[in-house]
């Protein structure tokens, strides 16, 4: 990768808003790609309003017309000095007349001759506007003549002086239609394209096929093209470029153009139409399966991509493809460019680089949900460069502009490694103007890997950086009704082998009690005695450290059970009837009690650490119920009052599990993963297992208590957290109010 490229203005440009200064993104032409990378508007500070314009020989400023005497290309000379040439001509550059080096002198337009009255250099001040300062005249600039701000007003040198807006210019890229207001990173705002001789270009194959075996997309016929880089020649995987929406030949130019400057690694790019079904009769519309594939944010489309295209395209053209996603970029625009960012949202290890301009991150299958879930769940090792248009699409499912900045902020406000650009124009403006400048931004530094970010604040206060998912065990069945003891010992119960299992303080795990009547769940006792909870033969048994056992209640099926500080225990049922409801009960001095019921399927539960509310999770819903305690263990203001956060082609949470720490934070055992709620509702944080298994259990302990379990049927992962477990062993503990 051209590093020095990325550097060579770093200590010019930084990341501003451009309402400021939008960013400057130098940009050389190779002779031998056809490919405008656009001209530059100039402004003065003190002249709001007003742009830089060619009046004949004179340089002036007028109200912006978007006329060719207002635009300007900037080219780098060496030695950090650039000329500055109007658009409308190949000849003339910007200079100080007649060489002069004195205050006053006249600011003109003339013939390139190389002088050092005609190279620029470029500095960045803290307010983010530039001064212009003339080689031959490094203590001088470009000057707006008295603070002029009307049509025609001079320009002129001056001696350069800290804080005079007259010799401050904003400068702002107009490639393509044009940039609007958008916060820009530094590294893809000092983006200089590498000049390369045009014999150093080696053109790559291109191959196109019908590809019609899918089985994620069954019945679909679609076009695929491979390009094959003249530099492949087998002996290492390839990285991997993919396209939606089929191929384009100026990306092919493109990427024989960066590859052999080395701005990319030696890609295979796939360019992949969207499917559709055939219609069976001549003269009707097939099924077009583009907002289907492209719109759904499933993962079929990765899916797709990963378990199926790919290896095909392997297979046929015996290339060795990369399938890390640290070499892997994904692009599109529209609903093409929200495809691409899911493939890599739920497959990082498969995409970690995304192009998505003007995406669409709509109500069309669950798309405007993208910003939500960007700020809720931790953050996943993706960079990518995104685009909208000032003027973008709007239809029923919403407004692309309006939803492209949502993205934006969810983005930085999740700490992602990103660039964001606003582009004056319809709807996917400046796709390929900025194509270039997207890949040397996604591919720079490769092959360093991809990072994830931070992650937003509310998940900061629950993770630890550095501190990532662990495999703790796998190869259960079953692993269900976690329970910590007051040592930090995690217990819980592998019901299809009913047994159940202990993880000790050394995080090892081995089997505690077998024949355990099928146990579901498990709970401990302020008394130090270990409960447990059958479905399937509803007894309630407790167990003392030693394994002995005895009988508590039975004819009770139990889900799960929890024990409270006062010796009794909550106990969530389930008939085996179809569509019955779940019920809740009380259980005290081997009585049960039924304090509640009408809940889908009542599941998992647990109580604050102030004691006195109570959830309950309806695992065939979003909702986890939250209920005040009574003194003698009634029920009372129940309400569906945890919502959580439910994947668009699921139904339901499937909540499971669910348990508190001691600082107050619940914790939901969920199919997203471990959703974190604030305490007056709503999930803030999600935190996904690596393998994105269904979590059915979670639970906190370990020997500082401060370690998190997930349990996923077969496997259990743990990481440390700032969090600590609580349960009827501890005490009262006061919960404040969580952070907005």
């Amino acid at each position: 990768m051209n590093e020095r490229i990325l550097n060579h203005l770093t200590h010019v440009f930084s990341p501003v808003l451009l309402s400021d200064l939008p960013p400057l993104l130098i940009a050389v032409v190779s002779t031998a790609v056809a490919e405008d990378w656009g001209a530059y508007s100039i402004a003065p500070v003190s002249a709001p309003g007003m742009v830089l314009e060619a009046v004949g020989a004179v340089v002036t400023i007028g109200k912006p017309s978007g006329a060719a005497n207002q635009k300007w290309k900037i080219a780098p000379k060496g030695d950090e000095l650039f000329t500055i040439r109007p658009a409308n001509s190949a000849q003339l550059v910007v200079a100080a007349a007649k060489g002069e080096a004195k205050n006053g002198t006249a600011i003109v337009v003339e013939a390139e001759t190389g002088a050092a009255s005609q190279l620029w250099s470029v500095k960045r001040l803290e307010n983010g506007s530039c001064n212009l300062i003339p080689k031959h005249a490094p203590g001088m600039g470009i000057d707006d003549f008295g603070g002029g701000k009307t049509p025609g007003s001079r320009l002129d040198l001056w001696t350069n002086k800290a804080g005079d807006q007259h010799l401050e210019w904003k400068i702002t890229a107009m490639a393509g239609s044009g940039v609007a207001a958008a916060p820009a990173p530094e590294a893809a705002s000092n983006y200089l394209p590498v000049e390369i001789k045009p014999e150093d270009i080696r053109p790559g194959t291109i191959k196109t096929f019908k590809f019609e075996q899918s089985k994620v997309f069954p019945g679909t016929t679609r076009e695929v093209t491979v390009f094959i880089p003249a530099q492949y020649d087998g002996s290492k995987p390839a990285c991997v470029y993919v396209k939606t929406d089929g191929y384009n030949p100026r990306e092919k130019e493109l990427m024989e153009t960066m590859i052999a400057t080395e701005e990319m690694p030696v890609t295979v790019g796939v360019f992949v139409r969207p499917g559709e079904v055939p219609a069976p009769m001549e003269g009707t519309l097939g099924r077009r399966n583009r907002c289907f594939e492209y719109d759904g944010v499933s993962d079929n489309n990765v899916r797709f991509f990963t378990e199926e295209l790919l290896p095909h395209i392997a297979r046929e053209f015996s290339l060795k493809l990369s399938v890390d996603g640290n070499d892997r970029c994904i692009s599109g625009g529209s609903s093409g460019g929200i495809a691409a960012f899911t493939a890599a949202w739920h497959r990082p290890e498969a995409f970690s680089r995304v192009y998505a301009a003007s995406g669409s991150w709509v109500a069309f299958r669950g798309g405007h949900e993208f910003p939500t879930m960007v700020r809720k769940f931790e953050a996943k090792p993706i960079r990518a460069y995104l685009t909208t248009a000032t003027h973008d699409m709007e239809n029923a499912a919403g407004d692309w502009f309006l939803l492209d900045q949502e993205m934006d902020k969810a983005l930085k406000f999740s700490g992602y490694d990103y660039f964001f650009r606003s582009i004056e124009g319809r709807h996917v403006a400046g796709y390929m103007d900025f194509w270039r400048e997207a890949m040397a931004y996604l591919w720079r530094g490769w092959p360093e890997r991809v990072k994830a970010g931070p992650s937003a604040p509310r998940a900061q206060e629950i993770i630890i950086p550095g501190e990532d998912w662990q495999l703790v065990v796998e190869g259960f069945k079953s692993t269900r009704g976690p329970a910590c003891n007051a040592s930090g010992e995690v217990f819980f119960a592998d019901t299809t082998n009913d047994k159940i299992h202990r993880i000790g303080l050394d995080g090892k795990v081995s089997v505690w009690a077998t024949d355990t009547g099928h146990a579901h769940g498990l709970t401990f006792g302020a008394d130090g005695k270990l409960y447990s909870v059958s479905e399937k033969t509803g007894t309630i048994l407790s167990y003392g450290m030693s394994v002995e056992r005895s009988v508590v209640l039975e004819g009770l099926p139990g889900q799960s059970v929890l024990a409270m500080p006062n010796g009794g225990l909550y106990v969530t049922s389930n008939s085996d009837k179809p569509n019955a409801a779940g019920s809740l009960w009380f259980v005290n001095d081997g009585k049960k009690t039924q304090v509640d019921a009408g809940l889908k399927f009542a599941t998992g539960l647990a109580y604050r650490p102030d004691q006195w509310l109570l959830s309950v999770a309806d695992g065939r819903s979003k909702w986890v119920f939250s209920y005040q305690i009574n003194d003698d263990g009634t029920l009372t203001n129940k309400e569906r009052f945890f919502p959580l956060h439910v994947e668009d082609w699921e139904d339901d949470a499937g909540a499971e599990s669910v348990c508190y720490s001691l600082e107050g934070r619940q914790f939901i055992a969920t199919r997203s993963g471990v959703q974190i709620s604030a305490d007056d509702g709503p999930t803030q944080v999600i935190l996904p297992v690596p393998d994105r298994s269904r979590v059915t259990g979670v639970c906190l302990g370990g020997a500082e208590k401060d370690t998190l379990f997930a349990f996923c049927g077969n496997k259990i992962w743990k990481r440390k957290v700032q969090h600590h477990a609580m349960g009827a062993w501890s005490p009262w503990t006061k919960v404040n109010g969580t952070k907005l």
